[in-house]
């Protein structure tokens, strides 16, 4: 029998979208429900995903998300920490590492192993290699990641406090430019793995298909959102004339938000102190970051309201400071454990460090203590003013005549 037109070509499409998609495992010790039909994400989608995991999510608006795109994050956007949440030491690091250059040619056996395996989701329409070395450029500088030219096997491993910075990050790594790069995978998706089974960190693994690695995409195939990079410097000193009472902003403007680490306090660049009251708006978002010292070195600036389809700078707009909280790392038993702290800041220029919790903790047990303190003395004093019994005086006689 011979397959009709209409049957065939419907399956050819079907085939080709297949192979053009991108494939995503996620690794977590508390595993996600397996479905035998994963869906298929947008890379916009997938962007909001990957953000919402990475703690970013303040450099990615939601506009107008549809109820599929916010059920998609809730159910792969990773554990939302509890707002009474105290210690961030047992919080696992969250790693997301696209993998480019996926064939049977290249990865036959990462292919084979994740056979058994259903993926997560799927990336329709698989942008470019360029596209998604972008998204992980940008990214890495909303977690505060520097570039650094780590080794795979050090790149994954968030106790090393030379490759990374905080509790997140994103790699890009290309099967055909590394020599030994299917070995070199393997061998980390094994340490990966133990990683997500101990709970010490989450894993979103991206399989890119060698045939999107030069595939025309649109312009902006993971859409539109805050980067921490700046505008060049000729458009930001035509811009900075438009605001008033501003002083004259530091050399030094470039600043990211930054997590400390306490081997290597004297190697961190200060971030030098705002002074003044910076206005709460400015008119374009270089301003913002000349004014307010790319807010203090703790958070970014962004559009808090204004025209939603001007891409650039209106004259009737507001850039403010959106305040994030920095992440401080810190070893223990002997540098082999990594630990975190983290610290909220507030104000116009995220200037001010956020004491609210020790100053309501430190009240409240003040307040307690002079109420104990005040009913003890208080108790004194009324069993010293109780009347004695009149039984003192029975056995005393009077005298006799």
């Amino acid at each position: 029998m011979k397959l009709s037109t209409s049957l065939l070509l419907p399956a050819l499409v079907g085939a080709a979208a297949a192979l053009s998609d991108a494939s995503v495992y996620i690794f977590q010790r508390d595993e996600l429900p397996r479905s035998s039909n994963p869906p298929t994400l947008t890379p916009e989608q997938a962007r909001l995903v990957f953000a919402q995991r990475l703690a970013t999510s303040q450099y990615h608006g939601l506009g107008d998300a549809s109820e599929s795109t916010l059920s998609y994050i809730n159910r792969f956007g990773g554990r939302r920490g509890s707002l009474f949440e105290e210690d961030a030491n047992d919080t696992p690091a969250e790693l997301v590492l696209i993998v480019e250059g996926v064939s049977s040619k290249t990865a036959q056996p990462l292919i084979d192993e994740l056979s058994t395996i259903k993926p997560a989701f799927a990336i329709s329409k698989a942008p470019s290699m360029t596209a998604n070395k972008k998204l992980v450029s940008d990214i890495n500088q909303q977690c505060g990641q520097g570039k650094k030219n780590c080794a795979l096997q050090d790149a994954i491993n968030p106790f090393d406090v030379s490759c990374w910075n905080g509790n997140s990050k994103i790699i890009h790594f290309d099967l055909v430019k590394e020599k030994n790069g299917i070995a070199e995978l393997m061998s980390a998706k094994q340490r990966l793995i133990r990683f997500a089974n101990k709970g010490e960190m989450n894993v979103v693994l991206v399989l890119m298909p060698e045939s999107s690695r030069s595939a025309k995409s649109p312009l902006n195939p993971y859409g539109r959102y805050e980067k921490v990079s700046q505008s060049p410097i000729g458009r930001r000193q035509a811009e900075e004339p438009m605001i008033d009472g501003v002083s004259t902003p530091p050399a030094s403007r470039n600043k990211q938000v930054m997590t400390t680490n306490s081997s290597d306090n004297s190697t961190a660049e200060p971030v030098e102190p705002i002074t003044g009251v910076p206005p709460l708006c400015h008119s374009s978002h270089d301003a913002c970051v000349s004014a307010t010292n790319n807010c203090s070195g703790h958070g970014a600036c962004y559009k808090k309201y204004g025209n939603a389809k001007d891409v650039g700078d209106a004259p009737s707009a507001c850039f403010t400071c959106g305040c994030t909280p920095t992440n401080n790392t810190f070893t223990y038993a002997g540098g082999k454990k990594k630990g975190f702290t983290l610290d909220y800041w507030g104000g116009s220029a995220c200037q001010k460090k956020d004491v609210s919790s020790p100053f309501w903790l430190i009240t409240i047990f003040s307040v307690v203590l002079i109420i104990v303190v005040g009913w003890a003395i208080g108790l004194l004093f009324s069993i010293g003013e109780e009347k004695l019994p009149g039984v003192i005086g029975a056995g005393v006689s009077s005298k006799t005549r």
